[in-house]
């Protein structure tokens, strides 16, 4: 009888690495939650386990801690070594655990895959695999590293015990440490860029990067992690002070005329305490006054990618010996854009002129499949007003009023024309506004209740006001409607002006401060585990902006069961999804009349006159589709629901090409749980389709018949009724307890369907089990037999 997976592992493979020099830490184990799944309101993680995969590790001396070098993928004893191993793969799996190599071996044969190659290669006999020490130095050829120096402990020492750290938080750690002894052996200064998603831990990473240098002895100065936000700042403290002694951590600021942080191993600093956020470039204040040059050891700079160049560096000018790491949130591949914006081209090209390209990507993608960040489901609508454009005349024949004052406008207040872009910021259609707020209170109200956790994205103060108080007022006569009490603080503006001490009861509490209507203050640094909707009522052209909108929603909230986003998109900002992160500049100012690029809200003054539009349009919402996120050629892609749909239909064909072939498949356990995989493993959802399908009350079976062969559609309850009713004489000619047991299946499929008829719970049934189950069914032959034949004729219908 030949080994399974597992068996091959402990009796094929395990033994012959041991003998090949692979000491007891040569195996790390890595797994990984379920992947979350955009089903119901709030998303769910997938049923079963997540993946599994064990890595292949090195060991220099008496170094604590193993360094990954490969992949190790064991195969059943029968099963071909070189299966799955096709380029594609082993260049994702090579990437994402930031590792040289694939292995794939069934404990006789094995296959690789060789990052710097990008090319499979054998199969090869398995006893002749590499020894320790030759796959040591082959890793030290192939990626210039020689991890047997003292230079390269630092890959070598241990996480901080404050948090395990998650697979692609340890590999950006040693994909960066790698990076500093390749310049460091090429004499070259030493310059890092990490680019994670959002939520995906970049401040544990910082965290255990320094520790690890610091038990490597890297740390001969002080380390300065840099951010750009008070509340950055605050979340650096508390995660990066866990890692080391107390005392080795301090925020920079003023003490007694003294830097607080003068004696830290690790200083915290926003650019605004070092005085680093002079538009006119007068740097001095803080930094120069109580920092030398070459102070630093290590600067990490947080969030670079929204951090214009001028701003930090002047720090790191002042510390050219030190080694330099930039965090991002953007991602590398980059796709020419329509929409640019100046300040997002001067961004990407100063970080990857400085810094070079990312050495480690994690994407929102792959943290979804993950199960570490929720999945999001796209809602794309747009107001009827807004394929229009008006011109000067158009408006003053609608008698535009001051949005401030009541006033009627004169018109030569009032611009040539208005398109839709410019609505909200030029122009103000209160009947716009308030179908916009209607149609997203009637969306929250329909998927979970009106009492979600909501980021409204708006354009500028003027309408946040506006926006706050129409979903206010709506949420107001929803109570009175249902006859209950409203709750403190439903919909709220956070701005510049106010609203930000809201911020900590929206995170906090269930029972107050739900909908917060923003312009650019809730973009960044606020991490707002339960948000359930991010909404854009604002158009935006920058692509990190939006990147940056779009992570606030990105969380995962346990104790919600939250797993999901809904991403509400008004304006048509999904469009840039994996577009170019380079877009035609705005001109830096002091003072910004709205919220543009990505930065703080700022205040607007009085400005000059806002026209605004009372009555006279007629505004309706036009839905424009639902759209599934996925990863496409390297892009994050919003496909949409149809399109995901009939590809999976179309995976599901090249198994069964014909109904009678797919019902054949269908009614084998063994066969259709294989299926189903594939799909998942392609991720490809069935149970998210079925449910835009609004096909909750059917089977899968139904959902791929309907869509794949065109057969009727029958809910799960219509289907067990013409079982019961077509197969009356066949209960009446067997048994008395067979019939009720084969009735008890038809029962049971009409509660949950096919995976009810296969699950081990079918048999404690009460009617089932006192009918005899199996013991009655063994009446009829063979009970896997006879359940074979009650699912050909269940699904024969």
């Amino acid at each position: 009888m030949s080994y399974n997976e597992a068996e091959t592992r402990f009796y094929l493979i395990d033994p012959v690495l041991r003998g090949k020099g692979y000491n007891e830490h040569w195996k790390l184990k890595l797994e990984t939650p379920a992947p979350v799944e955009p089903t119901g309101a709030k998303g769910r993680r997938r049923p079963g386990a997540g993946r599994t995969d064990y890595l292949l590790c090195v060991h220099v001396g008496t170094m604590p801690k193993p360094f990954p070098v490969a992949v190790i993928e064991a195969k059943a004893e029968t099963e071909d070594p070189l299966k799955g191993m096709q380029q594609a793969k082993g260049y994702a799996d090579c990437s994402r655990f930031h590792v040289q190599y694939v292995f794939a071996t069934n404990g006789h044969r094995y296959g690789e895959f060789d990052r710097r190659l990008q090319m499979p290669n054998g199969p090869f006999p398995f006893a002749d695999f590499l020894t320790h020490d030759e796959l040591t130095a082959r890793y030290a050829t192939d990626t210039g590293v020689d991890i047997t120096k003292p230079e390269a402990s630092m890959l070598f020492m241990a996480d901080s015990t404050f948090a395990k750290p998650r697979y692609y938080q340890d590999a950006a750690v040693r994909s960066a440490f790698e990076k500093i002894i390749r310049c460091e052996q090429a004499g070259n200064p030493a310059r890092v860029l990490l680019s994670l998603a959002t939520g995906s831990g970049k401040t544990i990473i910082a965290a255990n990067l320094l520790w690890r240098m610091h038990e490597a002895g890297r740390l001969t100065k002080p380390a300065l992690f840099l951010c750009d936000r008070d509340e950055l700042r605050e979340q650096a403290i508390e995660k990066i002070a866990r890692a080391f002694p107390s005392g080795s951590v301090r925020i920079v600021k003023t003490e007694g005329g003294r830097n607080a942080a003068r004696n830290a191993k690790v200083h915290i600093a926003t650019y605004q305490t070092l005085g680093l956020d002079d538009t006119d470039h007068h740097y001095a204040s803080f930094l120069t006054e109580h920092y030398p040059e070459d102070s630093f050891s290590v600067i990490i700079i947080d969030e670079c990618h929204r951090s214009a160049w001028g701003r930090w560096a002047e720090v790191l000018r002042r510390n050219s010996n030190a080694v330099h790491i930039g965090l991002t949130a953007t991602p590398r591949q980059l796709h020419e854009s329509q929409q640019k914006t100046q300040e997002d081209a001067d961004i990407t090209a100063n970080n990857l002129a400085y810094f070079g390209e990312p050495v480690y990507e994690y994407t929102l993608i792959e943290a979804q499949e993950d199960g570490y960040l929720a999945a999001c489901e796209i809602v794309r609508l747009k107001p009827s007003i807004d394929w229009n454009t008006f011109t000067r005349e158009d408006v003053i024949a609608l008698r535009p009023i001051d949005a401030r004052t009541g006033r009627p406008m004169a018109p030569e207040g009032l611009k040539e024309k208005y398109a839709a872009k410019t609505f909200d910021d030029d122009l103000l259609f209160q009947k716009r506004i308030a179908a916009m707020c209607q149609d997203l209170f009637q969306r929250l109200c329909e998927h979970g209740g009106p009492e979600q956790k909501v980021i409204i994205f708006c354009t500028r103060d003027l309408h946040a006001d506006r926006v706050q108080m129409q979903m206010q007022r709506l949420y107001a006569e929803w109570c009175r409607q249902k006859g209950v009490t409203p709750k403190e603080h439903y919909a709220f503006k956070c701005t510049s002006e106010g609203g930000s001490d809201l911020i900590e009861q929206m995170r906090g509490s269930g029972e107050r401060c739900f909908i917060a209507c923003t312009v650019d203050l809730l973009a960044t640094g606020i991490d707002i585990e339960r948000l359930n909707a991010v909404v854009f009522f604002r158009y935006l052209e920058s692509s990190i902006t939006f990147y940056q909108m779009v992570g606030r929603g990105t969380r995962i909230h346990e104790e919600t069961q939250k797993y999901k986003f809904w991403l509400y998109d008004y304006t048509g900002v999904t469009a840039l999804f994996g577009t170019d992160f380079i877009t035609p500049p705005l001109k830096p100012s002091r003072k910004k009349r709205k919220g543009g690029g990505g930065g703080d809200d700022e205040e607007e003054g009085d400005g000059p006159p806002v026209p605004e539009i009372v009555s006279g349009q007629v505004v309706s919402i036009t839905p424009q589709g639902r759209f599934i996120l996925q990863r496409r050629e390297g892009r994050d892609v919003p496909v949409p629901v149809d399109e995901y749909r009939r590809e999976m239909v179309a995976r599901v064909l090249r198994e069964a090409a014909t109904i009678h072939d797919f019902r054949a498949l269908w009614v084998e356990t063994q066969k259709r749980r294989q299926l189903i995989n594939h799909l998942l493993g392609e991720h490809y959802s069935p149970d998210t389709v079925r449910e835009l399908m609004d096909m909750v009350e059917c089977d899968h079976f139904d959902l791929f018949a309907h869509f794949g062969y065109r057969e009727s559609a029958l809910k799960r309850r219509e289907r067990e009724t013409a079982y019961l009713t077509r197969e009356a004489h066949w209960f009446a000619s067997v048994d008395s307890k067979a019939a009720i047991v084969l009735q008890g299946i038809g029962h049971q499929f009409g509660v949950g369907g096919t995976e009810a008829l296969e699950s081990e719970w079918l048999w404690d049934v009460p009617e089932i089990k006192q009918a005899g189950g199996l013991t009655a069914l063994r009446m009829l032959g063979k009970p896997a037999d006879v359940m074979r034949e009650a699912k050909v004729r269940l699904f024969g219908i």
